[in-house]
């Protein structure tokens, strides 16, 4: 079975008896009868046979900083064991890609110096890198930076669409609530030749970019970039993790 179905016939079927009522559901503020629904994790275990917990190029870190509770994924800041804040990133690289569709998470965000949270789409294909960056958000930056307020959380986040790794065909930044009092819905409508980003269903980005090559979903906590080195004054734990309430792609009708 080729990857791109295989993966979304796992996601679709580990949902088990609430499969036929989410194939009724549709992404924030479009109409059902556009969509059909091709993969769905609404993370009520963690389908170790369609996420690994690495980047392809990395060996995955032994400290666990990540899980599903309470039908929702976590994953948090925390140190290794050499003391170190460690990135970490779920992806169903080689389980489950698509071209083009709707590509959607609910999440809340977590605060402080460093955490990086986001949710993109991307391929490592021969040399080639393409990257659709649907939320990045940098809550270490400080009011000065745009990104969050002076406590450190976010109330702005990132959107960025690669063609290959130095070849930018558009970013944004988009102003919002704090990011982390509560969840919110961010999704991209990929088409053939522009995508459309989404805030809790409401518009916020267009940027014509064609892409062919089919990519597969990221979730990741990373740390650093405009959001600073992480240090002592940084939350670790649960309590200040990257929720993910859950995850959906659709094919366009």
């Amino acid at each position: 079975m080729h990857a791109q179905w295989m993966g979304a016939w796992l996601g679709v079927a580990a949902l088990g008896m609430h499969a036929a009522c989410l194939a009724q559901v549709a992404p924030a503020g479009q109409p059902a009868s556009g969509y059909t629904l091709t993969f769905s994790d609404e993370f009520n275990t963690l389908n170790r046979s369609v996420w690994n917990d690495r980047m392809w190029y990395e060996s995955a870190s032994p400290t666990i900083n990540y899980t599903v509770e309470n039908g929702v994924l976590k994953i948090w800041p925390m140190r290794d064991a050499n003391g170190n804040f460690f990135n970490r990133s779920l992806d169903t690289d080689g389980r489950f890609s698509q071209t083009n569709g709707f590509f959607e998470i609910e999440a809340k965000l977590p605060y402080g110096k460093g955490p990086w949270p986001a949710f993109w789409l991307f391929n490592h294909i021969g040399t080639r890198r393409p990257e659709i960056d649907v939320l990045e958000a940098y809550p270490g930056g400080g009011p000065s930076s745009g990104w969050s307020d002076a406590s450190l959380h976010p109330t702005a986040y990132g959107i960025a669409v690669w063609r290959d790794a130095t070849s930018l065909a558009g970013s944004a930044a988009v102003q919002t609530p704090d990011l982390s009092a509560a969840f919110h819905k961010y999704g991209v409508r990929w088409d053939n030749t522009k995508l459309t980003f989404y805030f809790d269903g409401r518009q916020v980005y267009s940027v014509n970019a064609r892409f062919k090559d089919p990519m597969y979903p990221v979730l990741s906590l990373w740390f650093g970039s405009a959001s600073g080195t992480p240090d002592a004054t940084t939350p670790e734990g649960k309590t200040n993790a990257f929720e993910i309430n859950y995850i959906r792609v659709w094919k366009i009708r």
